[in-house]
Parts: structure tokens; sequence; C-alpha cells
């Protein structure tokens, strides 16, 4: 399973031995700051996956690697469940990035939060960079 974490302004995606062969990607980094939203969606794997290019896709079974549908360019690291996150990016390679989690409600949450700070016109101190 890919692992999802905050690393100073970042946020990392680390894939395993496997996970990195099935996806052709080993890991990488976003800027926190192109983070618009982070969710969990239990549903999301039902969703079509589109080109693969590169990864591996065994309808009900695993999605893994960069896939493009109708525009959007989403990297896929899910297997059978449904405890996924959702990232939604601007202005990085990919456009959404699908990771499956143990805690994905948690994990979001944190992104989410974490993504929030760092966004442009926002501090990266936790301040809203407003003066009250």
């Amino acid at each position: 399973m890919a692992q999802l974490r905050i690393d100073g302004e970042d946020l990392v995606v680390r894939l395993g031995v496997v996970d990195a062969m099935f996806s052709v990607k080993t890991s990488f980094r976003v800027p926190l700051s192109l983070v618009t939203r982070a969710y969990s969606d239990p549903f999301v794997h039902e969703e079509p996956r589109g080109f693969k290019a590169p990864g591996t896709h065994v309808p009900g079974v695993v999605s893994m690697g960069t896939f493009r549908a109708e525009g959007v360019k989403t990297f896929w690291n899910i297997r059978r469940g449904t405890n996924v996150v959702v990232v939604e990016l601007e202005g990085h390679e990919f456009d959404r990035v699908i990771v499956e989690q143990d805690d994905a409600d948690a994990v979001a949450e944190l992104i989410d939060a974490e993504a929030a700070r760092h966004r442009p016109g926002r501090g990266t101190n936790g301040g809203t960079g407003a003066a009250g």
C-alpha cells in the first residue's frame, strides 16, 4: 500500500516495491500549495479509469499507475478496498491522486487541513495570513 505523509511543505506519495512495480513509479512529492482538496471516497473505485499511461489495471482487483480520462490525468494506487483518499491538485503533473489508506477519513482530513494552511494567500505557520 502506498503511504501518504506530510513532509514540511509537501505531500509525499511513497510506494512500496510491489506497488512501484505495478505503478511504474516509485514516489513523488506534491507541494501542499497545489492541493485544492482532499477527501475520502468509498465509491471512487467504481469510476472508469481511462487510458493506462503507464500502469496496471485488473477490474475489481487493482489499479496502479497513471491513467487519463476526459482530459484528467490521475495517479491511482488502489486494490479492492473502499478506504480511499482522493487528492485534487491544480498546477501539478497530476490532476488527482487516488490512494488507498487504512484510515482514509483521518488521512484526508489531515491533508486537507495542512493544504489549507499552504494555499496562496494563507500563511504557512497555520495562520490565515490576514490581520485581525
